[in-house]
């Protein structure tokens, strides 16, 4: 486990993850404080190494390790497609070109550059 601070200075705690294996969407019903889109790039082991947060109001969150926002990445594995789906969500499997390029984009908006981008 490592530590790091959010952006309230606040310590969170993430595992060592392993490197990039798969790659999740999932959309939500959502609410006002819930997003309503979720990208996620998990390890072999379904634990969210980086995640991308859309909610309806058009704000994003990007979260990684070490990152402001890394504290909004999920504690434990992922659930698998079919058992998103069994909880009523639109999940499925994306290439990790499509999870790439969106990071890269949404990191130049909030002025990022691709920091923490995956291997």
């Amino acid at each position: 486990m490592k530590s790091y601070k959010n952006r309230l200075g606040v310590t969170y705690y993430l595992p060592d993850f392993g490197p990039p294996a798969r790659w999740l969407m999932s959309v939500t019903p959502g609410g006002a404080d819930l997003p309503t889109l979720y990208y996620f790039e998990c390890d072999a082991e379904n634990l969210g190494r980086r995640a991308i947060h859309i909610y309806a109001d058009g704000r994003m969150l990007l979260a990684y390790p070490g990152g402001l926002d890394g504290d909004h990445l999920p504690e434990g594995e992922l659930p698998t497609v079919e058992e998103a789906e069994h909880d009523g969500l639109q999940t499925r499997e994306i290439a990790k070109a499509e999870f790439d390029a969106l990071w890269a984009a949404l990191s130049r908006l909030e002025g990022t550059d691709e920091l923490q981008a995956g291997g």
